[in-house]
């Protein structure tokens, strides 16, 4: 045999099976993002008083070397600050630690991506359990001011007169100007019974409202439904651990009343899990596009599914949506939107489209970074813009849930009507019942 024969039958040997191990690697991460298996956080504002986020938290860390950077003038003025500072008695060394990695984070001027310590990140996983004390209220920042998304129905802020849009000026006596959204709820935060005072910001007001407030136990009831003549209307909280079972417990207790459309209210919900909002909108959409990402880092990019055989894909299908509506509520109404399998109906949503990836650090404490951003199925970006309704139907706060509200109204006489599968056809998609254009 040639030499060279013999040469190319030994690269070959060599190259083959390490092209075979990148090829399957690679399609192992598409895999893992196309069929998330963890929940992703993605609330944008704090959940429930917590730093947003957003969908199954990602434990996995990126071996990434550190650059060469020149720290000289970092360790400079650490040793000027030690050895002149008056008060000694103040200088606390893994404080000092912290505040300078919080300065680091800090400087990227993104307000979702945060340093949180040992404390805060424990707060922020109870945060998503489900059940904690505080008073109930999603806050976000919005244009560099801390706004509230949405308070919980029921919950302390909701009955103190907290509303979606507010601006929080001050915290007790403290100013709000430069304040993250961990410091706010680590503010805001507390045991049961205490008070807190905020001062908001409203467009119908020229002063501050001051509002004070009593923490309780707050318990996340994350779905509700009931029936309203023949069409079952479910109302979504947030997308929180609970929802999936508490769903599935309601799905077959709905088709026995056999109804002849379905009403999926996210107004005033703030977000939750990725996860939670795949596994929802999966009984709504057969195999379709829920979500795509947008990232920097291979595996950041792609698109989420939705599973098959869902309960309710044939059921016509309104969403209602407001400005309280943002992170995993823009998702599932964008998808409905964009997959032409129903209408969205209400204001246009808060406009939380970026994705954090939670990572735990060496003594407890974690960072929670910016890795990427929605995008609606049909490629429309979520972030800052939201999700504008098929028909945009003004209404107050207070209306949400009240014989008042002309947003259910309006769902509640076009939901599985001709008239609503010709809005639908219009659209150039296909109708709830599955006929092509």
């Amino acid at each position: 045999m040639p030499h060279y024969q013999r040469n190319i039958k030994f690269v070959l040997f060599l190259v083959l099976p390490i092209l075979g191990f990148l090829l399957g690697w690679s399609l192992s991460q598409k895999n893992s993002v196309q069929n998330p298996t963890i929940p992703v956080i993605i609330k944008d504002a704090g959940n429930l008083d917590q730093a947003i986020l957003e969908p199954q938290v990602r434990l996995s860390k990126r071996n990434i070397k550190p650059r060469d950077v020149d720290l000289s003038l970092f360790w400079e003025t650490w040793n000027a600050m030690d050895e002149n500072f008056l008060y000694q008695d103040k200088i606390k060394v893994q404080k000092q630690i912290y505040g300078a990695i919080k300065g680091l984070i800090s400087s990227l001027e993104d307000p979702y991506t945060v340093f949180m310590t040992p404390e805060e990140t424990k707060k922020f996983e109870e945060s998503i359990s489900g059940e904690f004390e505080g008073i109930g209220a999603e806050i976000g920042i919005r244009d560099g001011q801390l706004v509230v998304v949405s308070p919980l129905k029921g919950s302390p802020a909701e009955l103190a007169g907290v509303r979606s849009g507010d601006k929080i000026f001050k915290i007790d006596d403290t100013v709000t100007q430069g304040m993250s959204i961990e410091e706010a709820i680590t503010r805001i935060r507390g045991p049961k019974g205490g008070k807190v005072v905020l001062s908001v910001l409203r467009e119908e007001s020229k002063n501050p409202i001051d509002i004070t407030i009593v923490r309780d136990n707050i318990v996340v009831k994350s779905l509700e439904w009931e029936m309203k003549g023949d069409i079952a209307v479910l109302r979504i909280s947030q997308f929180g651990t609970d929802l999936v079972s508490e769903f599935q417990e309601a799905v077959s207790q709905i088709l026995l009343q056999t109804p002849r459309g379905i009403i999926v209210d996210v107004r005033n919900d703030g977000g939750g899990l990725l996860d939670a909002c795949v596994r929802i909108a999966s009984e709504f959409l057969d195999q379709k596009v829920v979500v795509r990402t947008k990232g920097r880092q291979f595996g950041d990019s792609g698109d989420i599914m939705s599973g098959r055989d869902g309960a309710f894909k044939e059921l016509p299908l309104i969403v209602l949506v407001n400005e309280g509506s943002a992170s995993a509520s823009e998702i599932f109404a964008g998808a409905v939107q964009d997959n032409a399998r129903g209408l969205v109906f209400g204001e246009t949503t808060f406009g939380k489209g970026s994705v954090q990836n939670v990572i735990p650090l060496s003594d407890g404490s974690s960072l929670k970074v910016t890795i990427a951003e929605w995008l609606t199925p049909g490629g429309r970006s979520i972030s800052e813009k939201g999700i504008n309704p098929d028909e945009t139907i003004e209404m107050t706060t207070e209306d949400v849930g009240t014989d008042n509200d002309p947003v259910m109204k309006r769902a509640l006489d076009l939901v599985g009507t001709d008239s609503m599968k010709s809005m639908l056809m219009e659209k150039g998609g296909k109708s709830t019942e599955g006929e092509e254009k």
